[in-house]
């Protein structure tokens, strides 16, 4: 593994400062009820006002309060949604490249038919069609995310099955079963990895997305917060720019961790861009 760069580790720094600051908010909620409650009287305060370090939004919940309750579900869904898409994308992946039957020649249609649709156009159909839920919003999503998975691995194991190595293994006898989860699936990790934590910004954006829409499924969506927020951006523009640094922070940090790891793990990069 290529040593990791300036990028990565910053990436990763502001990753994990989400991630604490999600534990922090979670442990709060559970034994201090630091939860964010409506208070109509202290609507739409400016930050550092009453008490209040971030403000208030437009139903006097505390920003700072709204802000954490996101960050700590925007990453759980992320990490769930995107978990579940590189586990059925892998298994899609591998049957499409090793197997020889009438199914491996469906699956890798469903994933085409599914992968030339833009991903948020989809999940909107599909979420005014059903009735709205967290559960129903993370099908979706799995979804429409797995072909991408699928591909990837698709060009890994048919790569990867050529190797000396696996013919080796074939050759004295090794089981599929075997072959494909001890031999041939570690190979293809390293990326399925990079895209996975490129995929964890993918999923919040599309569950922002839909929630700006009025399609969410949470009042902490950073979606509906912003959706809320500019009917009064001229009066609390605080709660569009503190959202949306929020958001982007987030971001970054998946984009820069995964673009790193891709030049660290993927044994196919020179490291030169």
């Amino acid at each position: 593994m290529k040593q990791l760069s300036f990028e990565t580790k910053f990436g990763a720094s502001l990753c994990s400062l989400y991630v604490l600051w999600g534990v922090v908010y979670l442990f709060n909620a559970y034994f201090n009820n630091f939860i964010p409650t409506i208070n109509i009287e202290k609507e739409l305060l400016d930050p550092l006002q009453e008490g209040y370090l971030l403000g208030t939004d437009i139903y006097g919940r505390s920003m700072l309060g709204m802000l954490s309750a996101g960050v700590l579900h925007s990453l759980v869904f992320a990490i769930v949604t995107a978990s579940s898409s590189a586990i059925i994308g892998v298994c899609a992946g591998g049957i499409m490249a090793l197997g020889r039957s009438k199914i491996a020649t469906l699956i890798e249609g469903i994933a085409n038919s599914i992968y030339i649709f833009p991903t948020v156009l989809i999940a909107i159909m599909i979420m005014s069609l059903w009735e709205g839920g967290i559960l129903t919003l993370w099908v979706t999503l799995v979804g429409v995310g797995w072909p991408g998975y699928a591909r990837i691995a698709r060009g890994e194991f048919l790569r990867i099955k050529t190797m000396p190595y696996v013919e080796s293994a074939r050759a004295i006898g090794v089981s599929p079963f075997r072959l494909f989860f001890k031999t041939m699936l570690p190979a293809v990790m390293p990326v399925i990895i990079v895209q996975l934590v490129l995929g964890l910004s993918g999923v919040i954006m599309s569950e922002s997305t839909l929630g700006f829409l009025g399609l969410g499924t949470s009042e902490y969506s950073w979606g509906e917060l912003l959706a809320m927020a500019k009917d009064v951006i001229l009066e609390a523009p605080h709660i569009v720019v503190l959202t949306s640094l929020t958001m982007a922070g987030i971001i970054l940090g998946l984009n820069l961790l995964g673009d790193g790891l891709r030049d660290a793990l993927d044994p196919r990069s020179t490291g030169v861009k």
